[in-house]
């Protein structure tokens, strides 16, 4: 009996050992988290790289910027990287010699979550975030308006969502779909299985 009770116990200290395991490192892999607005800061970034690439040696620019009240906060991005670039910007000054006219839009945002998923047994739901940033520019010395579309996808804890969105920002919203019901429900009923299959082999044990 004895022996058998010993047998139980390292069985059991196994279990708890490799639920902790699991435990510990179920969050591994993740980087820190970043909050919608600073995503679509870079994105802002990168489409401010596609025009200065497409402005090629021009250093004098009138900047229009059509953000509308909604991406009004991206503006400053916008003329902050010019000018670290070392585009200078100008006013609509006739007197102004050998610069162009920029038109620089933002029109549409997107969020959006992908279904929950459990990383592990016992560990959180993840989901997919993808943001979407597009828009258009227009220079004066080119014969073309030039569309882009911008898209950064990562995977982030569920629970940090309302921390990553900015309320004062609608657009930094999106819809998160909600926990697959089942995978709810496995966690419990693998710990109740567990707790329960333990109680019965240690009476099983001392019944005999």
């Amino acid at each position: 009996m004895n022996k058998k009770l010993r047998y139980i116990s390292r069985v059991i200290k196994k279990s708890l050992c490799f639920i902790f395991i699991c435990l510990l490192f179920q969050t591994s892999g993740y980087s820190q988290i970043t909050s919608n607005l600073d995503q679509f800061y870079t994105l802002v970034d990168s489409a401010s790289d596609l025009l200065i690439k497409d402005l090629g040696d021009v250093k004098k620019v009138n900047l229009e910027l059509n953000f509308g009240v909604d991406y009004s906060v991206f503006a400053n991005k916008v003329r902050g990287k010019l000018l670290r670039n070392g585009i200078q910007l100008v006013g609509d000054n006739p007197a102004e010699e050998n610069f162009v006219r920029v038109n620089f839009v933002v029109d549409n945002s997107f969020v959006g979550y992908s279904e929950p998923e459990k990383d592990g047994v016992f560990g959180d739901f993840f989901t997919e975030r993808t943001l979407e940033l597009s828009g258009n520019y227009f220079i004066s010395n080119r014969s073309q308006v030039k569309d882009f579309k911008l898209t950064v996808i990562d995977t982030i804890n569920v629970e940090n969502v309302e921390e990553v969105e900015n309320r004062s920002f609608p657009f930094t919203q999106g819809d998160l779909p909600p926990e697959p019901f089942f995978s709810s429900l496995l966690e419990p009923i693998v710990a109740i299985g567990a707790a329960a299959v333990t109680i019965i082999l240690f009476f099983s044990v001392r019944s005999k």
